[in-house]
């Protein structure tokens, strides 16, 4: 007997084109990054082994989670990003930025997650440059807030 939930269409699958990536800019309107060539948001839950006396089995306790936004632009402008960066280490601090993803069916059904106070981590590629190459730039950011799922796909 065939079970009809199983039966996968293929019309239904979601592919990298069908995915932007949007910053909400500091007078509020939301931006595509449409320079943006891959993103990626990770969330990493932290555990502690413990393993009590007389037991041969180690447990995992929760200790927190985080998550990470990184993402690549192709260099076009340095007008959303790395202008606000850099006027903030003047001043003294780092920035903040909001971010939302965006995923997009065929059927029309579209997935949206918002990333709120999302601050930068790690390296920051200001340049770097290959003959031949188009030059890109690597984010990192830490997201200091819960995801927000705005949208999600129903089931068809």
């Amino acid at each position: 007997m065939l079970n009809e939930q199983s039966v996968l269409d293929a019309r239904n699958l979601i592919t990298g084109k069908d995915g932007q990536l949007f910053i909400t800019t500091q007078d509020g309107n939301q931006l595509f990054l449409a320079e943006v060539d891959t993103f990626s948001v990770q969330l990493t839950f932290n555990n502690v082994d413990y393993q009590p006396i007389g037991s041969d089995l180690v447990y995992a306790v929760p200790t927190g989670k985080h998550i990470t936004l990184t993402f690549t632009e192709a260099l076009i402008r340095d007008d959303v990003l790395l202008e606000q960066v850099l006027q903030d280490m003047m001043e003294g601090y780092v920035p903040y930025f909001d971010f939302t993803g965006k995923l997009s069916r065929r059927d029309g059904q579209t997935q949206r997650q918002v990333f709120r106070n999302c601050i930068p981590d790690g390296n920051l590629d200001l340049m770097s440059i290959k003959p031949g190459e188009i030059v890109k730039r690597q984010w990192n950011f830490k997201v200091n807030s819960k995801p927000e799922l705005m949208e999600q796909f129903k089931t068809v």
